[in-house]
């Protein structure tokens, strides 16, 4: 077979993703939008702190799915003196406040991985501030057990 010959083999697979992703509802791919701390407006920062904090709490709660998440960052620890994995959160957050999606890294377990999705999607946080790019992205440090 000529490099000729596959040509409009491949360009009829790329015709069928893009097809198939429309019909998903998948865009195509964008240019992520992300400012550095420095470069947001002071409201957007204060507001990525407060909500640090509040999922941080979440995390913190006493029910089963953060209990046991916390349990299995405290196994994943390097060693007894050293603090739990940070957690890079990304958050997309309704105009009401919910949080709708959470993204994040693989843990490696997917039952860790239910439990962090369950301690916060769905969650209510104050209304993000207007024009706020998403997703808002955290690092959540908890404590490890002692």
């Amino acid at each position: 077979m000529t490099g000729a010959a596959t040509r409009p083999r491949r360009s009829s697979w790329r015709a069928l993703a893009t097809g198939l992703a429309a019909a998903l509802g998948l865009a195509a791919p964008v240019q992520a939008q992300s400012l550095s701390p420095e470069a947001a407006p002071a409201a957007w920062v204060a507001y990525a702190e407060a909500a640090t904090h509040t999922v941080k709490a979440w995390l913190e709660e006493d029910d089963e799915a953060a209990s046991n998440l916390r349990l299995y960052l405290d196994q994943t620890r390097s060693g007894p003196d050293q603090p739990t994995p940070s957690l890079e959160l990304k958050l997309w957050i309704a105009p009401d406040g919910v949080v709708s999606r959470v993204g994040f890294a693989p843990l490696g377990d997917p039952r860790a991985e239910a439990d962090l999705q369950t301690s916060v999607q769905g969650r209510r946080l104050p209304p993000p501030p207007s024009g706020m790019l998403q997703p808002l992205r955290l690092a959540v440090q908890l404590e490890a057990a002692l």
